[in-house]
């Protein structure tokens, strides 16, 4: 998975035993005619870990249901995190069997039910279902490069058309902020940690306080900019995502690759700013100066507060944005000059890089079912 890890995994699974029920209270639907009980829903019980740690578990009496983040459950940070979804699992299972309840256990077949005619067939598996899962990784840019590195990224879309919405304190950088299908998002890893700090350190060890300020300096040092992606129900289910056992984690990495297309279109060298003809031509993403000339006047014109679209046709637009999204220019975004590529900006070529696990660090692996068990 190139770096990435789990920050959040959702999951349920039907049982044709009979269960207990687990939540924290009990919601009772009753036929007051008949006095016959309809249903009975559990609201979700919230586990309360260690350092302000929390994961939601429920039962009512077939499905259970687990959400969370395993990555962060019972530990002071989640700088690096559980590098599989079956590791995941490992810890909702842990927890499960606390609470009397079955583990989650891998698909090995789907099967249709009938339905009435003219509704959407329902699907019946032997395992568990994954609702939400969130992939995370940390790149270092360069200590005081975070916002200016956002700034760059904001400029450019992702997907189709999906424009970027960068915070007003210049933290956190969304793609499809809102989205019930998948939300991408870069944030500042040292600002998230402080936010934090007072709540997870409350009653910590002066060990556990040093520690953690260490993980601060060191987001600080390298400039961390986290990246998530947040892959919900719909994206799930419409790219056969969903069924645990059914797919292996790599079967995600087609999806994760957004972020990077931005930073290889926004790698402009800055030493000597050429004219953006200049740049299509020496890219040789146009062959002629004449349709390099022609991109160069709709780049300026956009600059200007021009809307391409309406003085262009859709064929135009589309064939002008995609040449200038390749020099790290996105036509579809409002122009924002403090928005523009860092490299154009500041005319140099901010380095990004995976951050490496400290020798210092937490292992996830050795110590986390010690802290759950």
């Amino acid at each position: 998975m190139n770096g990435y890890f789990v920050d959040k995994l959702s999951m349920h699974q039907e049982h044709q035993t009979a269960l207990p029920l687990v939540g924290a209270s009990l919601y009772v639907e009753e036929d007051l005619l008949t006095g016959e009980v309809i249903s009975k829903n559990p609201k979700a019980l919230q586990l309360e870990g260690s350092y302000s740690s929390k994961i939601t578990i429920k039962c009512n009496g077939s499905r259970v249901s687990v959400s969370g983040n395993p990555s962060r459950h019972n530990r002071i940070d989640n700088l690096f995190g559980i590098l599989t979804i079956d590791e995941c699992v490992r810890i909702y299972n842990t927890i499960l069997s606390k609470h009397g309840l079955p583990p989650f256990t891998k698909c090995s077949k789907i099967e249709y039910a009938q339905s009435p005619d003219g509704t959407k067939a329902k699907v019946i598996t032997d395992g568990a279902i994954i609702t939400a899962v969130d992939w995370t990784k940390n790149h270092t840019v360069g200590q005081g490069n975070v916002h200016q590195f956002l700034r760059g990224l904001s400029s450019q879309s992702i997907g189709r058309g999906k424009v970027g919405h960068l915070y007003s304190n210049g933290c956190t950088l969304n793609w499809g902020e809102g989205s019930e299908y998948k939300m991408t998002s870069i944030y500042d890893k040292e600002n998230d940690l402080k936010r934090h700090r007072k709540k997870r350190l409350k009653d910590a060890s002066d060990e556990d306080i040093k520690y953690y300020d260490d993980l601060i300096s060191l987001c600080k040092t390298y400039g961390v900019a986290r990246e998530e992606h947040k892959f919900k129900r719909l994206f799930l289910d419409r790219n056969n995502l969903k069924f645990y056992g059914l797919f292996k984690d790599n079967h995600f990495d087609p999806y994760l690759n957004s972020v990077d297309e931005i930073m290889t279109r926004c790698e402009v060298t800055g030493m000597k700013q050429k004219s953006i003809a200049d740049q299509l031509l020496a890219k040789e993403i146009v062959k002629s100066r004449q349709a390099a000339n022609a991109t160069q006047v709709y780049a300026t014109l956009w600059m200007e507060g021009v809307d391409l679209r309406t003085q262009l046709k859709r064929r135009q637009f589309y064939e002008h944005k995609s040449r200038l999204k390749k020099i790290g220019i996105d036509i579809s975004c409002p122009f924002d000059v403090t928005r523009m590529s860092p490299t154009i900006l500041k005319r140099k070529l901010i380095e990004v890089s995976d951050l490496q696990i400290p020798s210092w660090y937490r292992n996830v692996e050795t110590s986390y079912f010690s802290l759950v068990s």
